[in-house]
């Protein structure tokens, strides 16, 4: 069974989460998924370390520091302890210099712990297990393929490099949190975000929410055309309410939902917006080449293909003042070859270190500019 991990992650336990990413990381995949998996895995650990945890977290929270304190000092929680950086790849310079680098072990333990939330707490069985499958959990883990791979001295189907760069990937940037591009402010918007009715609405609490349901209910089934606009005017009305300070304590979890979906689909678009502006600019410096081959229009790529730009935007947006344009470009490359987990190549003697320069540009203007898509705000 693979459990849901598509809804917006501050609504959902991080141990479901966990489960959830076990589900899929021990199924049948290929090494970019696989990569992905253990991306969101550190992502969970360097998570366990925040100190404003929802209620529902902090035992699991708790658990996990425990399972992994022996890598983590928790008097500087966003690094790594020293005694185990000996083995680890060499820190990258600049704005990267003191960020952590989780060792190989501490990725095995975050398997065999996602691996126990989902067989134990979850009462679940992987592939290749029979529906009933039972008995020693460890035992249940040692046989199971990704396990063995993991493990195993000699395994080709395993790139250890590429496996660890993913996880050291996710361990940063749960340290750092959401990118700001992602949680700039935006004005007051009144239209559901595409999402929200369907992923999202379903699950909360409270009578605003149970109001939001009836409503749109009742507007998806309507025929008259003055009582649909009423409607409407009464979800507007009522989600205008979710923007307000004193929302009562019974809807605060609808409300939050609601804004963070808003501002979530927002910065989304800006982001993307942003994204393809670098791309096109990066191929305008290099006459259309990216690494050598003709590149594809931005619409043509696909999401993996387009990610890395997005990365690239983050670490543009989220510069310290005062860095230098050259020092930005050689951030948001390094941010750009990170999201592929591959090792950026060294900055002096990068021949696109020019493209780079460009995309930095072409993305600054373009997240200056305000010519972004339109919000749908009020």
């Amino acid at each position: 069974m693979k459990l849901r991990t598509s809804r917006v992650w501050f609504l959902m336990r991080r141990i479901e989460v966990e489960a959830g990413t076990a589900s899929h990381l021990f199924s049948p995949q290929d090494a970019l998924g696989r990569n992905m998996d253990l991306e969101t895995l550190g992502r969970l650990c360097a998570e366990a370390w925040h100190d404003d945890l929802p209620e529902a977290d902090r035992a699991w929270a708790e658990a996990h520091r425990e399972k992994l304190g022996r890598w983590v000092d928790d008097s500087r929680p966003e690094a790594i302890c020293p005694r185990v950086e000996a083995g680890s790849p060499q820190s990258l310079t600049g704005r990267f210099g003191k960020e952590p680098a989780p060792p190989w072990p501490m990725l095995l333990e975050a398997v065999k712990s996602a691996f126990f939330t989902f067989v134990v707490d979850f009462g679940q069985t992987v592939a290749g297990e029979g529906e009933g499958a039972t008995g020693d959990p460890a035992a249940r883990l040692h046989r199971t393929s990704v396990w063995r791979a993991l493990t195993a001295d000699d395994a080709p189907e395993v790139d250890r490099p590429s496996a660890l760069r993913a996880f050291q990937r996710g361990f940063r940037r749960g340290r750092r949190g959401l990118p700001s591009s992602m949680t700039r402010p935006i004005p007051q918007r009144l239209e559901a975000a595409r999402f929200w009715p369907v992923n999202t609405l379903p699950h909360l609490p409270g009578p605003s929410a149970a109001r939001n349901r009836a409503l749109w209910d009742a507007s998806s089934h309507c025929t008259d055309t003055k009582e649909y606009r009423a409607l409407l005017q009464e979800l507007r009305d009522l989600y205008a309410s979710a923007w307000r300070d004193d929302v009562p304590e019974e809807d605060r979890e609808w409300a939050e939902s609601y804004r963070h979906s808003c501002v979530t689909e927002v910065n989304r678009r800006r982001r993307d917006a942003v994204a393809q502006s670098a791309y096109e600019g990066y191929l305008r410096s290099s006459d259309g080449l990216f690494d050598g081959e003709p590149a594809r229009p931005w619409p043509n790529l696909r999401g993996y293909d387009s990610d890395p730009w997005r990365a690239l935007v983050d670490a543009v947006e989220d510069a310290p003042e005062g860095e230098s344009e050259l020092a930005t470009a050689e951030a948001a490359a390094r941010e750009f070859w990170d999201s592929l987990y591959r090792e950026a190549p060294p900055w002096e003697s990068d021949p696109a270190k020019v493209h780079w320069l460009a995309a930095v540009r072409a993305a600054r203007r373009k997240g200056l500019s305000g010519d972004v898509p339109p919000d749908g705000g009020a």
